[in-house]
């Protein structure tokens, strides 16, 4: 499968600098930050203990604030990329998207650093040892700002070359300034991901997602200003790069005020300690190739075998199944530094328990909006993409297929993520990069043997949809069993029996919708899905949460102004 471009780059923790960044609207994240800090004898003291939210409650705030930052990134794009194709045409807005895509595989050259980061810095905090939290990020430092180095010598040669290379409507000059801001936003994104890191590191994806929405909201908002004053991309890479450069600054910020002991010195370099980062973020950048092979080929593939207008039916199905995953990667991937804090105070009991509640929550988020494209899904793209579009049968086939394949490949996401929490993260890597060639390999066999172009492209997503079906039946069984030593019934109980239970009322929903309320309109069809998922909320409430969970989410809805009288 492949991902939509606006979700590029924003793949939780195994996505490198790029997951750092802001993502505004069908824009490249990238930014900059202030790594010179003042040395200090004081080596051994932690961070000042201050006072802390009960572990669900964090997590819960975590996961809302992302999903807040998600919405926010999803909604922008849906009405800024019209906006943009029409004002800045469809030749200059190809040239940002393309922009865009070459700073997303440069980002790649994090080599999976940032997510090793991420755990070694909940790690050490959970030990209380600020030393080796100095020595992490003064090494982290001069290794990203090293990649960033070459990120930046890599954006001035395709500066340079970018108009020979590409036809666009720009000026030699236009686009090499154009290429040139980006590529110093994006190289000085290297050395700032050591911050995002931290912050992560430290379980405040809430702090990153909440400047992340105020950053988008803005940054779209003077665009517009911007745009509509006839300025065109010069003013939108430069907006970005003012924008990055403050969200990161704010980063260092508040990183230092989380902990005030952090010193970066020459002295805190330790390349033991760079090859211990090394030996682990080898393994995460083997997870990130295996993701980019079962994310970003099956469209190539396509393109290779069959035709351009064959990817754009496939691509309207996937970026549906993809804005999925994306939702439920927003809220597993705040269970890797819960984990490894968790591990390290050898409390495998949380951990358990942990597991147990992310894969429930997982299938309780991502069962209901299966549901939707199967049952509603043909009906969303008809509406969707409007009457001139003549494969909505086609795409709505697709959209089936994919859907399977991706429940299949999100069953299994959060006990990957526990797994690498736990430092187990090898085997997730080897797992990966296996799924991945066989996905390749059954798309190719599928396209290659089947008859006529509509079976070939039902044959590629079938090849990625048996792949991940028939991984996460084969690696779930040998996860939880052989390398997190726990009972594979207990878990499949605890874990799946309820939310799997509680479908049905909302799938017959959904069918009575189909037959009875039959969406006119694009508006109505997303009303009437949002009055369907009120039922389905209160459902999920009084039988889906067991009693602690119902008190922390009610507890964090009082913090937020919602206050309830009584706590069910």
């Amino acid at each position: 499968m492949a991902i939509s471009p606006e979700l590029q780059g924003a793949q939780a923790e195994t996505a490198g600098p790029m997951a750092s960044t802001s993502v505004a609207p069908d824009q490249v994240s990238i930014a900059t930050p202030e790594t010179q800090l003042v040395a200090s004898s004081v080596e051994s003291s932690p961070a000042p203990s201050r006072p802390t939210e009960s572990r669900v409650a964090r997590i819960i705030k975590n996961v809302l604030m992302n999903w807040v930052a998600y919405a926010v990134t999803i909604l922008t794009s849906f009405f800024m990329s019209p906006f943009l194709v029409g004002n800045l045409h469809d030749s200059v807005y190809g040239v940002w998207v393309l922009i865009g895509s070459l700073a997303g595989y440069l980002g790649l050259l994090d080599f999976g650093l940032t997510p090793a980061i991420v755990k070694h810095i909940a790690e050490y905090r959970a030990k209380n040892d600020q030393a080796a939290i100095n020595r992490l990020i003064s090494g982290g430092l001069t290794i990203f700002s090293s990649l960033g180095l070459l990120v930046f010598a890599v954006s001035f040669l395709i500066a340079l070359r970018f108009n020979h290379l590409f036809h666009t409507p720009l000026t030699d000059r236009t686009a090499f300034i154009v290429v040139m801001i980006a590529g110093l936003n994006l190289a000085l994104t290297f050395p700032a991901s050591v911050f995002v890191g931290a912050l992560r590191g430290y379980q405040r994806y809430d702090i990153d997602a909440a400047i992340t929405s105020c950053t988008i909201l803005l940054q779209s908002a003077l665009i517009v200003v911007l745009i509509l004053h006839g300025y065109g991309i010069l003013a939108l890479v430069g907006l970005k790069f003012i924008f990055d450069m403050g969200r990161l600054g704010f980063i260092i910020y508040y990183v230092r005020r989380i902990n005030p002991d952090i010193r970066i010195t020459r002295g805190h370099l330790d390349w033991q300690e760079m090859r211990r980062l090394f030996s682990y973020s080898s393994f995460f950048f083997l997870i990130m190739v295996g993701n980019q092979i079962n994310f970003l080929t099956d469209s190539i593939v396509i393109a290779a075998f069959l035709s351009t207008a064959l990817v754009t039916a496939y691509s309207i199905a996937n970026r549906l199944v993809s804005y999925l995953r994306e939702l439920v990667i927003e809220m597993t991937g705040v269970l890797m530094p819960a984990v490894s804090s968790l591990d390290a105070g050898e409390d495998k009991s949380k951990v358990q328990e942990l597991h147990i509640l992310s894969t429930k929550y997982t299938l309780l988020l991502s069962l209901p909006l299966a549901a939707v494209f199967f049952i509603l899904g043909d009906v969303f793209i008809e509406r969707w993409m409007g009457s001139r579009y003549d494969m909505t049968a086609m795409s709505g086939l697709l959209l089936k297929v994919l859907t399977v394949a991706i429940i299949a490949h999100l069953v299994a996401t959060p006990t990957g993520s526990v797994l690498t929490g736990l430092g187990k993260h090898q085997v997730v890597a080897r797992f990966s990069i296996m799924q991945a060639l066989t996905n390749l390999l059954l798309s190719l066999i599928f396209i290659k043997f089947l008859k006529g172009p509509e079976s070939r492209l039902i044959g590629v997503a079938l090849g990625t949809a048996a792949s991940m079906v028939i991984f996460t039946l084969f690696a779930l069984p040998i996860y939880i069993r052989q390398y997190l030593k726990v009972p594979l019934a207990p878990y499949l109980r605890q874990s799946m029996l309820l939310p799997v239970l509680i479908q049905p009322p909302y799938i017959a929903l959904l069918l009575l919708l189909r037959h009875l309320a039959f969406p006119s309109s694009l508006w109505m069809f997303f009303g009437e899905i949002v009055l369907s998922l009120i039922p389905y909320g209160i459902m999920v409430f009084g039988v889906g949460m067991g009693q602690r969970e119902r008190t922390a989410f009610l507890r964090l809805l009082s913090k937020s102004g919602l206050k309830f009288s009584k706590q069910s």
